[in-house]
């Protein structure tokens, strides 16, 4: 149930002490570590021109700063890819498997308030093959799992995107038009903008085809074959077959869904958002981002994700919650001795008790001492 992580039972001792965004933080170091992913720290701020110049990788360009000792401009991180990749060491055969749990500073919520979100994630940066590439896609859909059965993890592959946008030589303007309604899955106006550019209506046909395929990785290469999209690159294809090969080996959940897009500017392959029964928001989100590294002059490649501990709110249920167990009515006729007496009583019992003059609050129980009450 969509619940589950909030009402466990039969853990060990020390787990049941946790709250549920500890609980699952243990359980996600948990599973990183059992595939070779170490723990990454970093400070609570950067250097601001680290998120000045990847403002647009960023969820928000609204950044706290302050001006360090010796006059520096630093920021508290609103982020924590940027500050890995800006480490990252390339050799050649070999990645990288970090994991981190950290603390972001950056607005959220309707109010567009600045908030301390808890986050965890990983990463992984370097030689990057696809064997490399399945791991955290498979990991990110066992993170899901960590939270709830009753959630799904959507992917799509940012180079079928490119790939017909090649095609039919988008430039930017078209490009963002496109991904914008692709997101939305809005066929009636991609339908008029091809009409309006003189786009070849075949390729319309295509797009539409592929908004309407949803199926496993394993069955994935199939379904783009038999749909004959000659404009699709072949590196893509073969890719989607080395992913959908070690996909069949596994319980094989994760769906495609063309109409995931993350940042084009920065992810080029494979993306993913993962979504919780109860959760309204992606409660995980990531891809691969080799144009990242790129940017910022770093050799190689990287895939990972980020898990949005603080949504774990919305799967809480509503407690009732009470000022006391007891609420011990009384005024200045009730006798002092046998108010006391009464409040011993419940004590006795275990329960909690607030005396009061007046009726005010929420408690569990009302037991009324009061000279009216008592001769009713």
């Amino acid at each position: 149930m969509a619940n589950q992580i909030l009402q466990q039972s039969g853990e060990q001792t020390e787990e049941e002490r946790l709250s549920p965004e500890e609980l699952l933080l243990f359980r996600l170091r948990k599973l990183y570590r059992q595939y070779g992913y170490r723990p990454y720290r970093m400070s609570k701020f950067e250097k601001y021109e680290l998120y000045a110049g990847n403002k647009d990788f960023l969820v928000s360009d609204r950044i706290i700063t302050f001006n360090d000792t010796n006059g520096e401009l630093l920021a508290l991180k609103p982020d924590v890819t940027l500050s890995i990749v800006k480490s990252a060491q390339f050799h050649v055969n070999r990645v990288e498997r970090l994991y981190y749990q950290e603390n972001v500073y950056r607005p959220s919520g309707s109010a567009h308030q600045f908030r301390e979100i808890m986050q965890c994630g990983l990463e992984c940066i370097g030689d990057l093959d696809c064997y490399g590439l399945f791991e955290v896609l498979f990991l990110a859909d066992e993170s899901l799992r960590a939270v709830s059965e009753e959630s799904v993890l959507s992917f799509s592959h940012l180079g079928i995107l490119k790939s017909l946008f090649h095609v039919l030589d988008a430039g930017d303007t078209q490009q963002e038009q496109l991904l914008s309604l692709i997101a939305a899955r809005n066929l009636h106006e991609l339908s008029a903008l091809f009409a309006a550019r003189g786009w070849e209506d075949r390729l319309f046909q295509d797009v539409k085809a592929l908004l309407a395929v949803s199926c496993t990785l394993s069955h994935l290469p199939g379904n783009l074959e038999a749909l004959g999209l000659s404009w699709l690159g072949e590196g893509i294809l073969q890719e989607l077959k080395i992913l959908a090969k070690l996909s069949s080996r596994t319980d094989d959940r994760a769906r495609f869904d063309f109409s995931v897009i993350n940042d084009i500017h920065y992810y080029n392959g494979l993306v993913f958002q993962g979504f919780v029964r109860g959760i309204s928001e992606k409660f995980l989100s990531g891809g691969r981002y080799d144009s990242l590294l790129e940017r910022m002059d770093r050799k190689g490649a990287a895939v990972g994700f980020a898990v949005y501990l603080g949504l774990l709110e919305q799967l809480r249920q509503p407690e009732e919650t009470f000022e006391a167990d007891v609420l011990l009515l009384y005024d200045e006729k009730t006798d002092p001795e046998a108010l006391l007496d009464a409040e011993k009583a419940l004590h006795a019992e275990g329960k909690s008790v607030s005396a009061q003059r007046s009726m005010a609050g929420r408690y569990a129980q009302v037991l009324d001492l009061r000279e009216e009450a008592c001769n009713a």
